[in-house]
């Protein structure tokens, strides 16, 4: 089981996850970080599988929302989910991630700016080491009573 850091701009796209319990990626023509760092995103999108689990932050904050457990990724998605994809009529997180399970607060649990040698600008991937998932998921604890991930 590998732990992962999916970074977000706002709670409302963390929020829209947990509604439909999927995360979208960026698509490599969205930007130039997007371009630049596409090949490295795909090689890390292609190690998400069915049970890693994901941690939800927003990235100017370090404030940590929701974790999920993967059910599985999808190649490619055109259903507009997020707001700015229904507001223009286009898929702009098309690389999907779906999930059986997501624990999610409007408030933080955890505030904590987490530093990921591998992380992926642009894409807001990362993986995160075991001793950082463990800090996090005793603040889910603490929070919502108990919670066990082995």
């Amino acid at each position: 089981m590998t732990y992962w850091l999916f970074s977000s701009n706002n709670i409302r796209n963390i929020e829209i996850c947990y509604n439909h319990m999927i995360w979208g990626f960026w698509d490599r023509n969205a930007g130039e970080k997007q371009k630049k760092n596409w090949r490295s995103f795909i090689r890390k999108y292609n190690q998400i599988k069915p049970f890693d689990v994901a941690v939800f932050q927003i990235a100017k904050t370090g404030e940590i929302h929701a974790i999920g457990v993967i059910k599985e990724t999808y190649y490619d998605d055109q259903t507009p989910i997020w707001d700015n994809e229904i507001n223009l009529n286009k898929v702009t997180f098309p690389w999907r991630v779906s999930f059986s399970v997501i624990i999610f607060s409007k408030e933080a649990v955890i505030k904590r700016f987490i530093k990921i040698q591998d992380y992926i600008d642009g894409y807001g991937l990362g993986e995160l080491e075991h001793h950082d998932f463990n800090e996090i998921l005793k603040a889910f604890q603490k929070k919502f009573g108990m919670i066990s991930i082995k």
